[in-house]
């Protein structure tokens, strides 16, 4: 891990970036990787990734893609203003900045020896939930990302669409903070090729909310299928806030999100809303974790996964209620469907209270398709395949319809489906 240190050396950054870039390097050198031996990582086998990559699984090592973000499997008809991250880097002339908000790349910021408005997004509080090793290499080895601050009252008329494309290795470090009364939308995709070539993509988040802003947030995962992908979202609340989420994971050899969500302030409200679909041997997990921090705020959330194959998925989702946040209203619900007996799926709903003027709940259902529902359905004249294509989608469909955004509803019906046996042609399916 020494060359890490020697790595971080030839990446930019002033004086106070170098040295949290030193110190991150430290806490990865020291923490390492997590292993099963952590209960946060008990279902998912990180060893994975060095097996593949090696020891040196952190080392950033482009390849040519094509240079055209256009001709991949990009969202059609979707107007937004456009970020495009090739590799890690960011490419200035495929992409289409807004007028009137502060946005730069981060590797812009890192240029210039007298701008600290970086320094923030490097520095690393170990005692975080769900602190890792992985969050500490992204902190030493970022070099690019979306670095926005939307100014109080500013409502973006349309949202920010930061493609991420590639199959190599890349860290890249994103913060977005809205200010009061502030509204955005944000969308990160991330793509693969069709190269053979296997990297990791770790990817760090931060996200702040202002006085009454609003934030929703859509994160679509869908890497090539020898990637591995790790990413952090990490979002501090302020009074009467609200941020939405709709995480989808669709792609990747083995996929790792952490979603941690401090409703920091009084009013502050979130939801969070998942899908998985995976097939083959992929694997998925899903850690999130909301902290009621103060009286009065509210939080739901929803995940629903279909697997096949082989594949395997872990959700856990940590509700914490601090002392004095009365009046916290709480829903978690995790759905999952498995339409293979090889299918696994490892689901723990959690929450810890300090507060007796609360009103909690969650519950997880595990179960394959209904066979007198299918029964039904052929009754009324659908072949086993139509039966089963609808029952499906019914039971992915709680998650689509939150999606508020049309274009990206339709491609998500699309991509998410087309991987699974028989659940090809989706048209006309949901309406």
């Amino acid at each position: 891990m020494s060359d890490l240190t020697l790595n971080i050396a030839s990446l930019p950054g002033n004086v106070g970036v170098q040295a949290q870039r030193s110190q991150a390097a430290d806490i990865c050198a020291r923490t390492g990787l997590p292993g099963k031996r952590d209960e946060d990582w008990k279902y998912t086998d990180i060893s994975r990734l060095t097996a593949t990559l090696g020891d040196a699984w952190w080392l950033t090592a482009p390849t040519a893609i094509n240079s055209d973000a256009t001709s991949l499997a990009t969202i059609d008809d979707l107007d937004a203003y456009r970020l495009v991250f090739i590799a890690g880097q960011f490419q200035p002339e495929q992409s289409n900045l807004p007028d009137g908000v502060q946005l730069r790349p981060l590797s812009e910021l890192l240029q210039n020896d007298t701008d600290d408005s970086a320094h923030c997004l490097f520095k690393l509080d170990e005692s975080a939930p769900l602190f890792n090793g992985l969050l500490a290499a992204n902190s030493a080895l970022a070099s690019d990302g979306l670095c926005a601050c939307i100014g109080d009252g500013i409502k973006l008329d349309k949202p920010l669409y930061a493609v991420h494309v590639g199959n190599s290795t890349a860290h890249t470090l994103n913060g977005l903070m809205l200010g009061k009364g502030a509204e955005a939308t944000l969308i990160e995709h991330f793509i693969g090729t069709d190269s053979d070539q296997a990297g990791l993509s770790n990817i760090a988040t931060y996200l702040r909310l202002g006085d009454n802003a609003a934030l929703t947030h859509y994160r679509l995962q869908l890497e090539s299928d020898k990637q591995f992908h790790v990413g952090r979202v990490e979002v501090k609340q302020a009074r009467d806030s609200r941020y939405t989420l709709h995480a989808v994971e669709l792609g990747g050899s083995l996929s790792r999100a952490d979603i941690v969500v401090n409703l920091a302030e009084p009013g502050a409200s979130c939801a969070l809303n998942g899908l998985f679909v995976a097939s083959g041997r992929q694997h998925i997990d899903h850690h999130t974790r909301i902290d009621h921090n103060a009286p009065h705020c509210c939080s739901r959330e929803n995940y629903r996964t279909v697997l096949d194959g082989r594949a395997h998925a872990v959700f856990n989702g940590k509700i914490v209620v601090a002392e004095g946040a009365v009046k916290t209203d709480s829903a978690q619900s995790n759905g999952n469907l498995l339409l293979s007996k090889h299918a696994e799926i490892d689901t723990k709903p959690e929450l810890e209270i300090y507060n007796d003027d609360v009103k909690c709940a969650h519950g997880v259902t595990v179960g394959q398709l209904d066979k007198n529902q299918l029964f039904y359905l052929k009754s009324r004249g659908l072949s086993e395949d139509e039966a089963r294509q609808l029952l499906t989608v019914a039971f992915a469909d709680e998650i689509l319809v939150a999606m508020d955004i049309k274009a990206v509803r339709s491609f998500i019906e699309k991509e998410a489906f087309s991987k699974l046996p028989n659940l090809g042609d989706l048209e006309g399916v949901l309406g």
